[in-house]
């Protein structure tokens, strides 16, 4: 990983075999980033993905192991259970221009990542919302 700050927006740029998420975190780890906004695109491979059953209120996981383009993810960096939390979301496509997309739990960048994270000024917590069953925004704090 490598990255630059300009203001509060850092650029990041993600090597191949840099784990996405884990990345953001230790990026917030490093410089102290208690809440961010994160965009950006690349090239990813072994993911796991996830979407949330509300009903359940678990999420169904599906892995790809193949080489994907990383057509988007958004995501947040914030504080839960006194850690930092990176939480993203991602579409991607396939050889074939099939486009996927969802939860991501967990991927490495194949090819490049390239990263804007938006730092907040203040911390932004999650704490544990049973109606829903996810650990959410707690904006009132």
């Amino acid at each position: 990983m490598k990255y630059r700050l300009d203001n509060n927006q850092y650029f990041v740029s993600l090597d191949p075999g840099d784990e996405i998420n884990k990345s953001f975190e230790n990026l917030a780890k490093i410089e102290n980033i208690k809440s961010a906004w994160i965009n950006g695109i690349g090239a990813l491979t072994n993911m796991e993905m996830g979407y949330y059953d509300i009903e359940s209120k678990s999420y169904i996981r599906k892995k790809y192991t193949e080489d994907y383009e990383l057509t988007s993810l958004n995501g947040n960096i914030t504080i839960k259970d006194g850690e930092v939390y990176s939480h993203t979301h991602i579409t991607f496509s396939d050889k074939n221009f099939n486009v996927f997309g969802g939860h991501l739990f967990n991927g490495i960048i194949s090819a490049a990542g390239e990263f804007i994270v938006t730092a907040g000024f203040n911390s932004l917590l999650r704490k544990y919302n049973n109606k829903i069953g996810l650990a959410l925004w707690c904006i009132e704090e």
